[in-house]
């Protein structure tokens, strides 16, 4: 059992000590720093795979859609007046390999928002890092909700030892939804 674990452990070393270079190769090599590892050395472009620079770079994508009250789900929002119309509006940012999601539901009528809530998620494939640091309702009134979302994207970058090196940028993204419906996402 200890010389299979051994041998798993050599083989995985070595394809990483082969993968690692060839997978960098393709990055951008701008040398411009695009993150800060733990212990505070920047990170340039050229020290990351392309799917990680695309988390760090790529514009993240903001988009909305009509709901009915009951995929918005909130019996509060459901009880709401039959005028009410609700709205999903979604800020996705990273890539494949890691990515994060806040969403905000807004029920709005035209004349007041009648209701909103919010929530984040993320995925990632190891050793790249995605965080939801939380999402909070900071500013509510009759015509506007406003909302504050934090989150977290790195890239882990394996060495020849087994070891990985974190880095990652902490993002903060804004929504504001009005009593006509119309959105918008900032970060």
């Amino acid at each position: 059992m200890r010389n299979r674990f051994i041998t798993v452990a050599a083989s995985c070393g070595i394809a990483l000590a082969i993968a690692t270079p060839a997978a960098t190769a393709f990055a951008d090599t701008t040398g411009e720093s695009i993150a800060v590892s733990e212990d505070g050395v920047a990170v340039s472009a050229d020290q990351l795979s392309p799917e990680q620079l695309a988390a760090f770079t790529d514009e993240p994508i903001a988009e909305a859609a009509d709901v009915s009250g009951d995929e918005a789900g909130d019996g509060v929002m459901a009880r709401a007046a039959a005028k009410t119309k609700y709205r999903k509006a979604q800020y996705k940012r990273g890539s494949s390999l890691m990515w994060t999601r806040d969403t905000v539901y807004f029920g709005y009528n035209g004349k007041k928002l009648t209701s909103s809530k919010g929530w984040q998620e993320s995925g990632h494939i190891f050793p790249n890092i995605a965080k939801n640091n939380g999402i909070k309702r900071y500013h509510n009134t009759a015509s506007t909700h406003k909302w504050r979302a934090k989150d977290t994207i790195g890239a882990g970058v394996p060495t020849p030892w087994g070891d990985v090196k974190a880095y990652s940028k902490d993002y903060t993204h804004y929504f504001s939804g009005s009593k006509s419906g119309a959105w918008s996402w900032k970060g």
